[in-house]
């Protein structure tokens, strides 16, 4: 269990202290399950890292912070606006829960495939 540094947008502070931003879609991993990390004057924990493809996180937008998919494509260009956008490319998505929340955790209850080899 590690202290990581992730950086987010601004714009995620309200969806991330509200429980409603819970993934993050990066191009390389920023850590391993159980490593933490601080934003937005909380403490989160990963409890999963996978590499999937970016479709995953575009029907997920909601559990990415956004307002629809429509939304998260238009963060995603504004990140990389010199990358085309390929749904199918693999990316890593990192699951995060917040420490302070006692609940079941989203690895067991949301993304069942987290859990197969």
């Amino acid at each position: 269990m590690t202290q990581i540094h992730i950086p987010f947008k601004e714009r995620f502070r309200e969806p991330m202290r509200n429980g409603i931003k819970v993934i993050t879609t990066r191009s390389r991993s920023y850590g391993e399950i159980g490593d933490w990390f601080n934003a937005f004057d909380k403490t989160f924990v990963l409890i999963g890292v996978k590499h999937l493809p970016l479709m995953f996180a575009i029907t997920n937008w909601k559990m990415e912070g956004c307002e629809s998919g429509e939304d998260f494509l238009a963060v995603w260009k504004e990140i990389h606006p010199r990358k085309p956008i390929d749904p199918n490319e693999k990316y890593w998505v990192h699951f995060f829960q917040d420490i302070s929340i006692a609940r079941p955790s989203l690895k067991e209850i949301v993304i069942p495939e987290l859990n197969k080899p």
